[in-house]
């Protein structure tokens, strides 16, 4: 299980999570340590998050196993400049808006679970047929996917199950 947590008030992202940890899971003044790369963690605890944003909203994805999470919203147009930045077979599936905001998200929540950056592993990493390929082999990984006022949010992880609260 992992639950998500979304705010619409403005809030800077380390205050979000250290409001989050403090309140819902007892970790008083936690200490966010970030990754080579950026990836948010907590010394010293068995606990993984992950943030995102987008336009107004800002949400954590918080469990007991990694986690990569990325939202997006549906009311912003494909970008062009990075559509030819898709696979030809993602580009194949791309026909909407929303397909390109679902595959959007996959790939990023799978290269966020990872700690890694989107320069690193962008062209490398392809979503296709609901699934995650990394340099033209299937992965294991697991995106679960859903929308919410008009946001298309990502899972990568080892979950089947989430929980949803605003804040």
């Amino acid at each position: 299980m992992i639950d998500i947590f979304y705010t619409y008030n403005s809030i800077a992202s380390d205050d979000f999570i250290k409001m989050i940890l403090t309140q819902y899971y007892n970790i008083p003044n936690p200490v966010i340590c970030k990754s080579f790369n950026g990836k948010p963690f907590i010394d010293g605890r068995k606990i993984h998050f992950n943030l995102t944003h987008s336009k107004q909203i800002t949400a954590l994805a918080v469990g007991k196993k990694r986690v990569g999470f990325d939202c997006e919203s549906l009311t912003g147009k494909a970008r062009p400049a990075v559509l030819n930045k898709f696979s030809d077979r993602e580009k194949s599936e791309i026909l909407s808006v929303g397909d390109f905001y679902t595959h959007w998200t996959a790939k990023e929540s799978y290269i966020k679970f990872f700690g890694e950056t989107l320069a690193n592993l962008w062209r490398k990493v392809e979503f296709y047929r609901g699934h995650i390929y990394l340099r033209g082999e299937l992965t294991d990984a697991h995106i679960t996917q859903f929308e919410m006022d008009n946001y298309v949010f990502s899972i990568c992880g080892d979950y089947s199950k989430f929980n949803i609260r605003k804040i």
